[in-house]
């Protein structure tokens, strides 16, 4: 197989005016992770359970108003056996006539790697409602707003429930439902606030296995602190069902601030 470059179209994502950052609408990165993999069966490349990504980088945001002015396309290029990284790729001619082109989400799909498992979960020092971290730390609309219940912190870790919105996504890729990956973030986000002092955000992850896929539904999280420093956090992550069964894992996620961004409020900070 030699590397493909395919024209696409972004499907229409719901209620994307919810998924704001400093103001303006962002296509969340787990959007562009499922497009990535339905271009990849469409393209007939077979994807065999468990899914693996590897060396998964979102180096520049898809802002929603920039959409209308873009052409898109997926870049599939062969690796060792299975291996296949895919790049998603806009396009867009600026004022000058001079065409920008930018990578908002690469990955290598394939690949046999082994994950970590979950940890105990700690004693927590400190809880707080999803509802509140949507009011003051994670501010998107209703539909990104899909952490539930009480969410439970410590310096080791956090944990938590995710549930997809209603209506539930209406197309998810092998990977199952994104907002449930999208939410768990979320909680990796709350914990920087607290124990690290920053709002991070996600930039790429070193790998993700997804053993046990759903269109809709709930999760249990739990995210782990790997590396604190200044301006980049890393953590693990894990989705599990009720009987503790690990669906999805993520080792390695990166997360940093924006280059320009407020601080958390001061309630949240240990």
């Amino acid at each position: 197989m030699l590397p493909t470059t395919v024209a696409v179209t972004l499907p229409e994502i719901a209620c994307l005016g919810d998924h704001a950052i400093s103001g303006k609408a962002i296509v969340p990165a787990v959007e562009l992770l499922d497009f990535l993999l339905h271009v990849l069966c469409q393209q007939g490349i077979a994807v065999s359970p468990p899914l693996t990504m590897r060396d998964g980088v979102f180096p520049r945001f898809l802002a929603a108003d920039e959409i209308p002015r873009c052409t898109f396309a997926v870049t599939l290029t062969p690796g060792g056996g299975d291996n296949v990284r895919g790049a998603f790729e806009s396009r867009i001619v600026l004022s000058n006539g001079i065409e920008r082109k930018r990578t908002h989400a690469e990955v290598t799909f394939g690949g046999d790697l082994q994950s970590p498992a979950p940890p105990v979960e700690t004693v927590a020092d400190f809880e707080v409602s999803a509802e509140r971290v949507y009011r003051e730390l994670v501010r998107f609309g209703p539909h990104f707003s899909n952490l539930r219940g009480t969410l439970r912190l410590a310096r080791p870790g956090a944990w938590g429930e995710v549930a997809s919105p209603t209506p539930p996504h209406a197309n998810p890729s092998a990977a199952g439902c994104p907002y449930l990956l999208d939410s768990a973030m979320h909680l990796a986000c709350v914990w920087g606030q607290r124990y690290a002092g920053i709002v991070a955000y996600p930039t790429g992850f070193a790998s993700r296995r997804v053993f046990a896929p759903i269109a809709s539904g709930t999760r249990r999280c739990s995210v782990v602190p790997r590396t604190v420093e200044p301006r980049r956090l890393t953590f693990d992550l894990w989705l599990s069902d009720e009987a503790g069964h690990v669906c999805d894992a993520i080792d390695g996620l990166v997360m940093v601030p924006l280059a320009v961004g407020a601080p958390p409020p001061a309630w949240i900070v240990a």
